[in-house]
């Protein structure tokens, strides 16, 4: 007897081959069988002669590290088909950490994570990796973040790593490969990542390729710019033999508009020489991050403590106002999306200049008094994305998609609520940038086979049932940047190892997310 039959459906396997149509037999968290079955043999039968089938998708990029353990419901992803978050992105996440690391993280991501009222105690990878698993929605991958092997060995300096400084950042990294980590991440325009040398990044690359995991890049742009910054990663790639991937490949500063192209015969390049280069992207022209990332280089030294002091001493405050005035960033396109005192939150959803000028201050003080009065948790986005670009880059054959999710705020980035219901709906149906079974494949089997999830992302017999049903006639997002957290139409059921975590297009509450290593 199997538990479910999903029957008559048109299923899509995940591998980019044509649609046929079948039934779909679960037995506790694995796809049993496919073919023509008998309804009697099932528990529950749901029909979908006028549905999809396909295998649950996987986010390449997300910012889920703290709100998923705050929020095991994880509605914004698991309502639109998402069976899987890859956490750790960007070089910017919680393990492994000291506490008293741990502690200085939290404030120092608060505005791309928030600050959740949640048990902050564990320290290595395993134990982080292991607040998740039976214990949420969907499952979770995990990358080890540059940022906390860093901090372990020497603290948030502005230098190049010693011998014994690397050697330990290595150590923590082989751990945390050992402990279930499918990789590692970094993140060069952000601090303590954008530290670190060439030759740091290839010893820690070096690493990871001897644990057969993927390297995850966001590139040095504001030190390198883009495309010497993906030239930096492709040569380490070389010399090592790791496994690399770009993360949210846009062309999304005004300078780089254009610049697709020359970005993806990087990428295909590297592949001719035999290098394994994937990336993903997401299909919006607007990016999000913290507003403490507009501080100069030097101001972010010593962590979120010694940025707050700064912010209050007159003299070294009016050295950061007179940076920002002299990068004068497009302060018109970045939109506040999180201010969580009462006092502040006027200011959310109005650009930059907008708020400044509401205030009665110029765009620099207004930067510096709002980081101080809200402790550094101030999220923004910014409109510099260009819609041809972000096109020509989706319908590559090695992108993925990925969110970039950030699920905090009151005016958070759409992203995180329609990126996957988007790619089905705009750019299949109405677009036709992508056929429908290759955009399920951009979602499914492509990132698992690059995190080495061999277990699920294709339908196939004795695989897990991680699947998602949905309509290919009314599929959409719904989220809009003025009213970001709505869920998308046409997603009916979602499957999470077995478990009807959807049903019909209702959270169920169902909770059977696992904590899932490379195999």
């Amino acid at each position: 007897m199997f538990d479910l039959i999903i029957r008559g459906a048109r299923i899509i396997d995940g591998s980019g081959s044509p649609w046929y149509r079948g039934d779909i037999a679960v037995r506790g968290e694995q796809i049993a069988a496919i073919g023509k079955l008998e309804p009697t043999q099932a528990r529950r039968v749901i029909e979908a002669a006028d549905r999809v089938v396909c295998p649950g998708f996987i986010d390449m990029h997300t910012h889920s590290d703290v709100i998923l353990l705050a929020n095991p419901k994880h509605e914004p992803k698991v309502m639109q088909g998402v069976t899987t978050d890859l956490l750790g992105l960007d070089g910017l996440s919680y393990a492994p950490l000291s506490p008293a690391n741990l502690k200085m993280m939290r404030r120092y991501l608060s505005g791309l994570n928030g600050d959740p009222d949640i048990a902050w105690d564990w320290s290595s990878v395993r134990d982080y990796l292991s607040r998740f698993d039976r214990q949420v929605a969907l499952n979770v991958a995990y990358l080890v973040p540059h940022n906390a092997l860093r901090l372990e060995a020497m603290g948030f300096a502005d230098r190049a790593a010693t011998a014994e400084e690397l050697s330990q950042m290595k150590a923590l990294l082989a751990q945390g490969m050992r402990e279930g980590a499918v990789g590692f991440s970094t993140g060069l325009d952000y601090f303590p990542c954008r530290y670190a040398s060439t030759e740091e990044l290839a010893e820690l690359c070096q690493v990871v390729a001897e644990h057969n995991g993927v390297s995850v890049w966001h590139v040095r742009r504001s030190d390198l710019g883009l495309i010497e910054a993906i030239k930096e990663a492709i040569r380490i790639a070389e010399r090592t033999g790791v496994k690399t991937h770009f993360s949210h490949l846009a062309a999304s500063r005004l300078v780089d508009h254009g610049k697709a192209g020359e970005m993806l015969a990087l990428v295909d390049k590297a592949r001719e020489r035999g290098l394994d280069v994937t990336f993903d992207s997401y299909p919006y022209i607007a990016q999000s991050t913290l507003l403490l990332a507009f501080l100069p280089r030097w101001a972010h030294e010593g962590g979120p403590k010694a940025i707050l002091e700064r912010l209050s001493q007159s003299e070294t405050r009016e050295k950061i106002c007179a940076e920002l005035r002299a990068a004068s960033p497009p302060w018109d396109k970045c939109v506040l999306t999180c201010a969580p005192s009462e006092k502040n939150r006027v200011y959310v959803g109005k650009s930059l200049l907008q708020a400044a000028n509401m205030a009665g201050k110029e765009v620099p003080e207004f930067v510096c008094d709002l980081l101080r009065e809200e402790r550094l948790e101030v999220g923004h986005l910014s409109f510099l994305g260009n819609e041809e670009d972000m096109r020509q880059i989706m319908q590559h054959p090695c992108h993925m998609a990925g969110s970039d999710g950030i699920l905090v705020g009151d005016r958070p980035n759409p992203r995180a609520w329609g990126t996957f219901a988007r790619y089905l709906g705009v750019y299949s149906r109405e677009l036709g940038i992508l056929r429908l079974e290759e955009a399920v494949r951009h979602m499914t089997a492509a990132p698992a086979q690059r995190l080495g999830l061999n277990d699920r992302g294709l339908i196939k017999e004795g695989l897990a049932a991680d699947l998602v049903i949905f309509n290919p006639q009314t599929v959409i997002d719904r989220a809009t940047f003025e009213e970001p957290k709505k869920y998308p139409a046409g997603i009916d059921y979602v499957l999470v190892n077995g478990a009807v975590v959807v049903d019909r297009g209702k959270h169920t509450g169902a909770l059977r997310g696992r904590a899932l290593p490379r195999k």
